[in-house]
């Protein structure tokens, strides 16, 4: 009876034991699947806030807003003014334009921020920009013209023989006319038809007997009908030709490229091997020699091409101007589509990456000796007098009052040839830096009509150029030095021979009358320095 009785008791707890187990083992794999599904939900629920546009664009803002740099103060404002855009990142306008009712593929871009500055590159740098393919941004051009508010029919003054009369407050120069102050205010009164000085004001056509002479055999070409056009100039040496990259198939067999020169360029240019005055060519550049200019100041006569495109191309729809110290790494069309055909404008340019401000501007261009001092407080002064005001923030929608405007992408239309005329009368008579002349005859027209100048961030600008040196930098820099392992010590110089030669012979003896010992420490300190 106890042996029956201890199997069965054995038996009983073994089957306990079993059963205990079992639930046991049941209860941790059911544990396991509910924390597995959470685990996925809750994946699923972090992937889902990280890929919302807003929440990204805040922290992105966050950061920024923390980082007080005037790249990440200009990025920063950038997200502030468009965080309620529905993830649409876009340039940052003057006026904002309602967005297009199709949709279009860059709609959905996120903006990322650019790489923040660091020790080996501390400068501005370029930030992503949305471009659609040349050919989609070909097909985004649009059929008509921008309409031009107010103003339909330009024409310019012509006059064969100006005269400056100080005592009619006339300023500039012959190139100019010299506009009398009566002249400057008329051209900011809006009509349907005006007639302003615009350069060239002598001669029959731009080019011609105007103070700014191009061969006789070009200026047919300068006629002809063109969508768009490339442009830019070199005077007074002081850049280097850039061949433009990344330039489709299509865009090089319908867009020009005009590099304007002085006979002081083309000289040095005629000395380099990639220049021939048979085809008057540099790569993709269709080069201009430019005679008889108008200024002694190199800078100066820059802003005639750089302004006056529309004159001297009387017949183009759509120009992008560089400066000469730019290298173009993007296809125009793509850069006409992202910056005046999705945002609706007939005009744009970057703002300063730093400085918004038209009086802290002209201090820059004082503390770096950009021109004369007393020269740029009396522009600023008359400025100041005719109501300019310092950049603030009341001034908004306008976002800057200072644009780098080493770039300029525009319509040429009627309101936007006005711009740059007065803008170029302004240089004309004042001092030749044109971000100081900006702002005013932006504000001047802006007053009498509703028009806007598309001023977008500068980093999209550092996007779409490459910036280099001027010349005189590139030519005066040291070159990098050669590493320890690959340095060649030069040969020792041959010891003379002679009565005022070495401490010996070729035989190795002393030459008589020598002091070896002196001259053997000249060798010695020669030995060191070429080491």
């Amino acid at each position: 009876m106890l042996t029956s009785n201890s199997k069965e008791k054995e038996r009983s707890l073994s089957f306990l034991c079993c059963w205990y187990l079992g639930r046991r083992r049941f209860a941790m794999l059911l544990l396991l699947s509910l924390a597995f599904v959470v685990f996925i939900l809750g994946s699923y629920t972090i992937n889902k806030e990280s890929n919302s546009p807003i929440i990204h664009q805040s922290i992105e803002t966050m950061d920024f807003v923390s980082n007080q740099t005037p790249l990440s103060r200009e990025l920063s404002s950038f997200y502030t003014e468009n965080s309620n855009d529905d993830g649409i990142r876009g340039s940052d306008v003057d006026i904002i334009h309602p967005p297009p009712s199709h949709h279009h593929p860059c709609d959905s871009f996120s903006f990322p921020p650019p790489p923040p500055p660091g020790l080996r590159r501390p400068g501005p740098r370029p930030c992503p920009v949305c471009y659609l393919s040349p050919e989609e941004a070909l097909a985004h051009m649009p059929k008509h013209p921008f309409e031009s508010p107010v103003l339909m029919n330009l024409t310019y003054v012509h006059e064969e023989s100006p005269v400056k009369r100080e005592e009619e407050g006339q300023g500039g120069s012959e190139f100019g006319g010299y506009p009398s102050l009566k002249d400057r205010t008329n051209s900011f009164d809006i009509k349907e038809s005006m007639t302003v000085h615009c350069g060239f004001v002598k001669g029959t056509k731009p080019g011609h007997q105007t103070g700014f002479e191009i061969d006789e055999d070009i200026l047919p070409e300068l006629d002809q009908f063109h969508d768009v056009i490339v442009a830019s100039a070199i005077f007074g040496k002081y850049d280097i030709i850039q061949e433009p990259v990344n330039i489709s198939e299509m865009a090089r067999n319908n867009i020009p490229f005009y590099m304007f020169i002085d006979e002081e360029t083309h000289s040095y240019l005629k000395n380099t091997s990639s220049y021939s005055d048979d085809n008057k060519r540099v790569g993709l550049w269709r080069i201009i020699v430019v005679h008889n200019v108008p200024y002694t100041d190199a800078r100066r006569n820059g802003k005639i091409p750089k302004l006056l495109l529309h004159r001297l191309f009387p017949n183009v729809r759509y120009s992008i101007w560089l400066d000469a110290k730019l290298q173009l790494v993007v296809d125009p069309y793509q850069i006409l589509e992202r910056f005046l055909w999705r945002t609706n404008s007939s005009i744009a340019m970057s703002r300063h990456y730093r400085r918004f401000d038209v009086f802290v501007e002209a201090e820059a261009n004082k503390a770096a000796r950009k021109y004369d001092n007393a020269s740029i407080d009396y522009q600023v002064e008359f400025y100041r007098k005719e109501g300019l005001t310092p950049y603030t923030d009341a001034k908004l929608p306008i976002t800057s009052d200072v644009p780098e405007g080493c770039t300029i992408i525009r319509e040429h239309i009627p309101i936007t040839n006005l711009f740059t005329c007065v803008w170029f009368n302004e240089v004309d008579r004042f001092t030749s830096r044109d971000q100081l002349s900006f702002a005013i005859a932006r504000d001047k027209i802006r007053e009498k009509v509703d028009w806007s100048i598309n001023m977008f961030l500068d980093c999209e600008r550092r996007n779409f150029v490459k910036q280099v040196y001027h010349r005189d930098v590139l030519m005066n820099m040291k070159p990098p030095r050669a590493s320890s392992s690959s340095r060649v010590l030069p040969e020792p110089l041959p010891l003379p021979r002679g009565k005022a030669g070495g401490s010996r012979a070729a035989g190795g003896k002393k030459i008589p009358g020598q002091r070896g010992k002196r001259r053997h420490r000249k060798v010695s300190a020669g030995g060191r320095n070429m080491r």
